[in-house]
């Protein structure tokens, strides 16, 4: 089974040995000219007129319409910035970019009464905001931020920014992809020295200077952050050709000195560069469910023929060095200086890049396929870069005993010495893989047991990209949160919807200005409580609505400083809810008026999850600045206790039998392992890890602890017998309630972001667990041996393709039947186009 962590090792590994065509591939969505800029309302370009550095302010005036008609011909904008802007000196970065006579392009969008727009000025991006008066007519414009993550999407001139979104919207040729490799940066200031600036930056054609620069693409929720690595996929290419064009180009004296021994490692070459090639055929077919569930392609199968490829080509190295021997014993001496320096240089780069999938995850990831196929050439080529040694430290030994060089020497050839090592390493895996090894992904089962799938469709919701939160559904009624990225903004909508047709009763957009919504709704006394924002957003609001209007319920939101992803929690009149460096607030939930706030950055507790409620007891988890789960009076929010945890807290607690059971983990849902700026001097995580653990609801004290070798940062799921956690290992895991201890485990998918939803009858015996992977494989399993009764693709059921499942699936149990809904993201397999989309299954119960 494999995870997005696989992506970075493979292409690494992949380039380095066989292959010649990168491609970007990542797991996020970054902002895209083609997909986010050009669908911007109003497209324009404009020239800076004036700059008055002492105000500070700038005034542009619109020069070219490139898409849709401003209503305005200048643009007067302060220069002063938000807090955080402030904070790391935006408004000189930009006073040292702007000069009369430098063009810019900006992308804007309507919103209510505001203008959200971003620009670009000669590789500086940056945003700004204007707010319409009453009149209608007028526009104040603000500069609000720089935005370095955007170098990434594009880092070249205003003039050739043009040109692309010109040929972009008259559909001559598609905008660049964003290139993910390239650091946060700006464009180079105006200072500069005979057209060469002071650090070496080269003039460009528009008067600008090239510079490093890259994106980290949009961050999401905390566990919605991605690691900075770009993710490269590589498609193979001819068995010799790739990789030596790629030594060349890298090594050019190895590349040399391997041309001159080519003729002895012909059959090495085309064994390694053949099965690396077939290694990763066999892991993208597994990976999109296109191998027949056979022995004959099961994983120990694949190894044996790999086996078969690796013993042929150490027949045919064996039979081509006697030829070679008999036409020239010369041929059997000891390795000259010159080809034993270039396998060493072969061996250390092969090494270097096994070793360098350490940086993406485990150890343990270089021996896992695909990647094995690469570690095993690099120990093949280590072992005959040894024998190479001993044969050139030996030579004295095969001297005559009168001191002559012997015509034939007695000796096997490196070329034999590496393909039998990589024959051994094949040998040895299949033996280990006999000891009991992990079941291999799900990829398809037919219905078995005794719930069949009846029916299935699908919902999707116009104006929005994807659906974003969990699903609340009352009665007839579905609730979501959704997200839309634009280059100039993230928006978001919470969205009613009809459960049987899709159709849409009401939409929530706070008058166009809402962020995106991961938070699931929490319906309460015909009320629905909700928040706004991911974890890069700042001063979020927490809204109150009446569920069957869509009308605020509350004379204003709460607002907050940082953001307020967490499920709501309704209690005697209360509303709590988290709010990430602001803590956890509780409210009454009439009025929205403030009844207490604790934790907080200033406490040591960033809280991200959603609180769970027991015994008149708040309980909650901190995921940045300390690693805690923790439980308040409900009452007054006084810190009862507080139990220190070796990971990271994101996900939601479950209170049950007096304990409290909490997911934890590194990195977040997207990433194993991850650095966030705002823990300054923290050391990084280098090793993913995860755990569930209970508690005891009353003092805090472990009760027991089940590790995994990935987080758990989604919703738990509970019943009368079992513990059920979605893990980033792919696999749902069953726990006893009482002892922690693994029941089963089964593998859906490449990973899974979405957390595990229980069946149950009206006795609390379980019926059937529900879990979908991040790509599409919703599955129905049995609850007390994990083996599905079902199993799905949305991608084919959909003909689209299928991504970001963060959703947890909602049973809704009408007698026999059982409805289950899961909220994600479509895209259109021809245009990309992205649409959020609910997915309806109906099953039954056969007996």
């Amino acid at each position: 089974m494999c995870c997005s962590a696989c992506w970075p090792r493979l292409a690494v590994v992949a380039v380095a040995l066989a292959f010649v065509t990168p491609a970007s591939a990542v797991f996020n969505k970054p902002i895209s000219l083609k997909d986010d800029a050009l669908r911007e309302e109003l497209i324009f370009v404009a020239t800076v007129e004036s700059v008055d550095p002492e105000k500070p302010s700038v005034v542009f005036k619109v020069d070219a319409k490139l898409k849709g008609e401003p209503t305005f011909e200048k643009l007067a904008i302060n220069l002063t910035g938000t807090a955080d802007a402030k904070k790391a000196n935006h408004t000189q970065i930009m006073l040292d970019r702007l000069e009369p006579g430098r063009q810019l392009v900006a992308f804007a969008s309507k919103r209510g009464k505001k203008l959200n727009a971003v620009a670009f000025l000669e590789g500086t991006w940056f945003s700004l905001q204007g707010t319409i008066d009453a009149d209608g007519k007028t526009i104040r414009w603000a500069f609000l931020n720089c935005e370095p993550n955007l170098r990434g999407t594009f880092k070249g001139t205003t003039a050739e920014l043009k040109k692309i979104i010109e040929d972009g919207l008259a559909k001559k040729a598609d905008p660049p992809p964003p290139n993910l490799k390239e650091p946060p940066g700006y464009g180079e200031p105006i200072k500069k020295r005979c057209g060469v600036q002071e650090d070496g930056g080269v003039e460009n054609a528009s008067g600008g200077f090239e510079s490093p620069v890259d994106t980290r693409g949009p961050v999401l929720h905390s566990a919605h952050r991605i690691p900075h690595a770009a993710l490269l996929g590589v498609i193979p290419s001819f068995a010799l050709i790739g990789p030596m064009a790629i030594i060349a180009a890298l090594f050019p004296g190895v590349a040399a000195r391997m041309a001159i021994g080519m003729k002895k490692w012909r059959a090495f070459l085309v064994v390694a560069s053949a099965n690396s090639t077939l290694a990763i055929i066999y892991f993208f077919l597994g990976k999109y469910r296109l191998l027949p569930d056979t022995p004959a392609f099961s994983l120990t199968a694949f190894t044996l023929y790999l086996m078969a490829i690796t013993a042929v080509g150490l027949l045919w190295a064996g039979r081509r060095y006697r030829t070679l021997a008999a036409e020239n014993p010369g041929i059997t001496a000891s390795p000259a200086k010159g080809e034993l320096l270039a396998l060493v240089g072969l061996t250390v780069f092969a090494g270097g890049i096994a070793a360098s999938t350490r940086f993406f995850g485990p150890w343990s990831a270089a021996v896992e396929l695909p990647l094995r196929e690469f570690t095993f050439i690099a120990a093949g080529l280590f072992v005959a870069t040894l024998y190479a040694a001993y044969r050139a430290l030996s030579t004295p030994a095969e001297h005559t005993l009168e001191g002559g060089i012997p015509r034939v020497h007695l000796s096997i050839s490196g070329e034999s010495v590496g393909l039998g090592t990589l024959f051994l390493c094949g040998f040895s895996t299949v033996l280990l893989t006999q000891g009991g090894s992990p079941a291999p992904p799900v990829i398809s089962v037919p219905d078995n047991g005794n719930i069949r799938l009846a029916r299935f469709e699908v919902f999707e919701v116009p104006n929005a990209d994807q659906v974003m939160s969990g699903l609340a559904v009352e009665g007839d009624r579905l609730y979501l949160g959704t997200s839309t990225i634009k280059i100039s903004s993230q928006d978001g909508s919470l969205v009613c919807l009809n459960r049987n047709t899709g159709s849409i009763v009401w939409t929530f957009e706070a008058d166009d200005d809402l962020q995106p919504v991961f938070s699931t709704p929490t319906l309460a006394g015909g009320k629905i409580f909700f928040g706004e924002g991911l974890h890069a957003h700042h001063n979020c609001r927490f809204f109150c609505l009446d569920a069957s209007t869509g009308k605020s319920a509350w004379p204003e939101a709460i607002t907050t400083s940082s953001h307020t992803e967490g499920t709501p929690l309704v209690r005697n009149g209360r509303v709590f809810f988290t709010a990430g460096d602001d803590g956890l607030i509780c409210a009454d939930a009439t009025t929205g008026t403030r009844k207490w706030q604790a934790g907080g950055k200033e406490k040591g507790l960033h809280i991200d999850g959603p609180p769970a409620f027991g015994e008149n007891r708040v309980f909650a988890g901190s995921g940045l600045y300390t690693s805690a789960v923790f439980a308040l009076d409900a009452e007054s929010g006084n810190e009862l206790w507080r139990t220190p945890v070796s990971l990271r807290s994101f996900g939601p607690p479950l209170a049950i039998d007096n304990r409290v059971i909490y997911g934890l983990g590194t990195g977040n849902m997207t990433s194993d392992t991850f650095t966030y700026d705002e823990e300054v001097g923290k050391a990084p995580e280098t090793d993913p890890a995860g755990a569930v653990i209970a508690v005891d609801a009353a003092t805090g004290k472990l009760a027991w602890r089940y590790d995994l070798t990935r987080s758990v940062h989604t919703s738990l799921a509970a019943d009368e017998v079992y513990i059920y956690a979605a893990s980033r290992d792919g696999c749902v895991h069953c726990l006893s309630r009482k002892t922690g201890k693994l029941r089963w485990k089964m593998p859906l998918g490449i990973t899974l972001t979405a957390g595990p939803a229980v069946a149950t009858d009206a006795d609390g015996f379980p019926l059937a667990v529900y879990a979908a992977s991040t790509n599409g494989t919703v599955a129905c399993l049995n609850p007390h041996t994990g083996r599905p009764f079902w199993v799905r693709d949305l991608r084919e059921e959909t003909g689209k393709i299928v991504e970001e499942i963060y959703s947890t699936p909602v049973v809704v149990t009408e007698g026999a039947k059982r409805s289950i809904y899961i909220g994600g993201m479509v895209k259109n397999l021809n245009n990309g186009t992205k649409t959020a989309a609910v997915f309806r299954f109906e099953d039954e119960r056969t007996e």
